[in-house]
């Protein structure tokens, strides 16, 4: 359905700001027209831009899909797809101009301008029927100002100093960015618990730490990391505590080894100090987080820095590994409780489809055999038996024999860097092209 809904925009010229599974953000204006764009292909004043669409396109595109409603049309009459309301003024039920500053699938904010071009965000109760800003990777954060509160009208505070950031208007600090950036999570699992053992060694129980009481969990900064500690196995938390003046002057436990250690958002010269990140850090990570999944107006990969119109990132199966998500620690994950992919995938081998059988074999059924008998140490039969593939080496020959054929495929690339290098400028461009 997304992918008819993008061709139906894209024949007419138009792109968008952002879709997701069930949605789609359609670049477009009341009549249509060019639109300013860095990395779009047309030329406006001397600008790259792009085409908008017009609010009537927009509206013949939803009907088109009305063909496609499975639904009993007495109950449900019209198109699957449907102009969500944000895009009508609540009071006048008038269509207005939208705008939308997308920094991934799942991170953007939608805002009005008023005559000024100051933004003004799509809030509830105020010009819209619900708040329209992303929380999608801050969700895990507690409120800075109230911990206690439910309240994330805070996460609207940042979206609008990042609005106005692109803007290019000025826009003051928010006054809870130099707090440390900290989480609740729940005691949910006996992993959980374990680093908490020494925590309530000899404490009463009432002051213990229990099965599904609440904790705080921070970030460490890059490098902040006390001296020895493995930053793949490595994660703060502590007892709960709503008062954030507090978070600074508490001992944290590392969740892998029980040991505590003191925190800081600053610098310290104390070995066994973390260095952990302030709202305003992971705020600016947010902002300039890059979209791993799209590439820049050149092919390029995004980086902090991408902005403009992107296109989708062409790539080439190496090796087909099939992994399993454990889907019961997705809120650790969340969380950031879980910093290494190996803790969470689990791999389930296919020998008929791994690296040694559609990268290694083939280099080594191409080397002289003589040489592999060198090299290798290893007997002429069972050399012979493993080019084909009638015994698999143990593990100790198997990476022999990987680290020979490694050295044999760069070796004998320095004797066709031209054909090597035309193969892939045209695989690239055909990439492009489809």
């Amino acid at each position: 359905m997304l992918a008819l809904l993008e061709h139906s925009v894209t024949r007419l010229g138009g792109t968008y700001a952002m879709e997701d599974t069930d949605s789609m953000a359609i670049i477009a204006t009341k009549n249509g027209g060019s639109v300013p764009c860095e990395g779009g292909t047309s030329l406006v004043t001397n600008q790259p831009s792009i085409n908008a669409l017009s609010w009537k396109q927009v509206e013949e595109i939803a009907c088109r899909f009305e063909a496609l409603n499975p639904y009993d049309r007495s109950a449900i009459p019209g198109s699957v797809l449907k102009i969500e309301s944000d895009n009508f003024d609540p009071k006048t039920k008038k269509q207005r101009q939208l705008y939308c500053l997308a920094i991934s699938a799942k991170r953007y904010a939608l805002f009005l301008k008023d005559r000024r071009g100051n933004p003004e965000l799509l809030r509830k109760d105020s010009n819209n029927e619900t708040d329209r800003w992303s929380e999608h990777g801050l969700g895990d954060l507690l409120n800075p100002i109230d911990p206690e509160s439910e309240d994330r009208l805070w996460v609207g505070q940042v979206w609008k100093k990042m609005v106005l950031n692109c803007l290019g208007k000025p826009a003051s600090d928010l006054e809870f960015e130099t707090r440390p950036a900290v989480g609740r999570v729940t005691v949910s699992s006996p992993a959980v618990a374990r680093p908490l053992e020494n925590f309530n060694a000899g404490k009463h129980y009432a002051q213990q730490i229990k099965p599904f009481n609440f904790l705080l969990t921070c970030h460490v900064k890059p490098f902040g990391h006390p001296k020895g500690a493995d930053p793949e196995r490595f994660h703060l938390v502590a007892p709960y505590d709503n008062d954030a003046t507090q978070w600074l002057k508490k001992m944290w436990i590392d969740q892998y080894t029980g040991n505590t250690h003191p925190i800081t958002t600053g610098d310290s010269g104390i070995r066994n100090t973390a260095r952990v990140k302030t709202y305003g850090d992971v705020l600016r990570e947010y902002e300039h987080h890059p979209e791993s999944k799209c590439a820049d107006a050149a092919g390029k990969p995004c980086e902090q820095q991408t902005v403009g119109l992107l296109q989708r990132r062409h790539i080439r199966v190496d090796q087909v590994r099939y992994i399993g998500k454990e889907s019961n620690r997705l809120e650790a994950v969340d969380a950031g409780l879980v910093h290494s992919g190996a803790d969470i995938y689990t791999e389930y081998v296919d020998k008929t489809r791994d690296e040694w059988q559609t990268h290694i074999l083939p280099l080594l059924k191409r080397m002289p055999l003589q040489n592999l008998i060198d090299q290798s140490g290893l007997s002429r039969r069972a050399l012979l038996d493993i080019r084909a593939g009638r015994s698999r080496p143990h593990r100790q020959n198997q990476e022999r024999l990987t680290r020979i054929a490694g050295s044999d495929m760069a070796t004998r690339a320095y004797s066709i860097p031209l054909v090597h290098q035309h193969a892939e400028e045209r695989f690239s461009v055909n990439g492009h092209k489809a």
